[in-house]
């Protein structure tokens, strides 16, 4: 024998030593997984894709009673064949998935001796007790399950589908809406998130008595295209002048706003009495805590119209009214604060020169009543007459206002004219 040929017997010899089974590809030419069937069957499409055409599929899986539901046992069935003359043991296993995730605690492995040209049927009990898209398979392994024989192949799985509450409620909503779903497991609908925003932010009146209450009417909508929880709004106010300076008027709670809905909030406040006079603002803030994902978020702060808080409010003569020299004249005022007044009539605009203004009434005499028509003559010739001496053709007046205390406080200042009966003569 040449030397050739006792080195080929002799690798054979190794080969054989180091690999002492056959390859799994001749091992399970002689085994044949013949089906996997189960108890509880069920409308919606077996297959790799698991399709659901549409959300009435969920229903009816629901509604049916051939398909699975959560908690009942789903039997599981396979049969092995050994189409070999000889006898054969094998281990046979079932596999569990669940969502692409197995379940260990529920996998079945036994050992079966298999008769020549003959089938061994195999049946397993799974209790059902997640929801879920379950696959089930079957692996072939030798009689120590060292080695895999055979398995499943791509199309022979088997699937079934449970529902959970959350599928049912999707899929009510779509079935109501008119939504359908191809190619995959039904999902939840997708809406534009919420977008909150204020309509408007109204103050009434514009022109406030301290204190007088502030009437607050501020509208709040939800333009996006889904609903909202849990909304929280702040109510601020300050002055224009200090505008980092807000104070906390409310925080008002809505708890849920649905697409489109308004929500309005009516409310009254009184600004402190040590606010200074001036002018205000109302400003409002949704979501102040940015704590709501919306479509648009630097949409949720709203302004209301300027409000000037003073201790007295004039009414008449409006700003730049002209009194006939021959006519009625009449000044008129508000105030909650104060109890006596007197006015002030002039060519000064900022009443800076004692001797461009008059007091009416004259001297001391303050008045209680919040009105004064001048005496006959009394106005148009002391404020005619200043109007020649100083060479002004325009006129202001302003209000002061007395407390029993003493203590005193100045109107804003207007202007107004005085239409000469005789123009010649001014």
């Amino acid at each position: 024998m040449s030397r050739i040929l006792l080195l080929k017997i002799m690798l054979s010899g190794i080969s054989f030593l180091l690999f002492p089974f056959l390859s799994p590809a001749k091992q399970s030419a002689d085994l044949k997984i013949i089906a996997i069937v189960l108890s509880k069957t069920c409308p919606l499409p077996d297959g790799p894709d698991m399709a659901i055409d549409s959300p009435d599929s969920i229903i009816k899986a629901v509604n049916n009673p051939d398909c699975p539901k959560l908690g009942d046992t789903q039997l599981i069935q396979t049969a092995v064949a050994n189409q070999a003359a000889t006898t054969k043991q094998v281990g046979v296993e079932i596999k569990i998935h669940v969502d692409n995730q197995e379940l260990k605690t529920k996998r079945f492995r036994k050992t079966y001796k298999i008769q020549a040209h003959d089938t061994v049927r195999i049946l397993h009990d799974l209790e059902i007790e997640k929801t879920g898209r379950y696959q089930i398979t079957v692996r072939i392994w030798d009689k120590k399950f060292n080695q895999i024989l055979l398995k499943t192949i791509t199309g022979d799985e088997r699937f079934f589908f449970i529902a959970s509450p959350k599928d049912i409620e999707i899929a009510t909503t779509q079935l109501a809406t008119g939504v359908r779903v191809v190619g995959s497991l039904i999902a939840p609908l997708k809406f534009d998130p919420p977008d909150l925003r204020w309509e408007f932010v109204q103050v009434l009146p514009k022109h406030a008595l301290r204190g007088e209450k502030l009437r607050l009417r501020l509208n709040l909508m939800n333009v996006g295209g889904d609903i909202v929880k849990d909304v929280v709004t702040k109510i601020q106010y300050y002055n224009v002048k200090q505008p980092m300076r807000k104070s906390v008027i409310a925080m008002p709670t809505t708890q849920v706003m649905a697409p489109g809905e308004i929500i309005t909030y009516d409310m009254e406040y009184m600004l402190p009495e040590d606010q200074l006079l001036g002018k205000y603002q109302i400003i409002a803030t949704v979501d102040p805590e940015d704590e709501i994902e919306e479509l648009k978020e630097k949409n949720n702060i709203a302004k209301s119209n300027v409000i000037r808080l003073s201790d007295i409010k004039l009414l008449l003569p409006t700003d730049k009214f002209s009194f006939e020299e021959n006519g009625l004249f009449l000044f008129q005022w508000d105030s909650l604060a104060f109890s006596e007044f007197k006015i002030q009539v002039g060519v000064d605009e900022k009443f800076e020169d004692a001797g461009s203004y008059f007091d009416l009434p004259q001297g001391n005499r303050w008045i209680a009543d919040k009105e004064l028509v001048p005496l006959a003559g009394e106005l148009p010739g002391m404020a005619m007459g200043l109007q020649r001496a100083r060479e002004k053709n325009q006129l202001y007046w302003r209000v002061i206002g007395r407390q029993a205390s003493g203590r005193q406080s100045i109107s804003i200042i207007r202007k107004f004219t005085i239409v000469p009966a005789n123009p010649g003569s001014s």
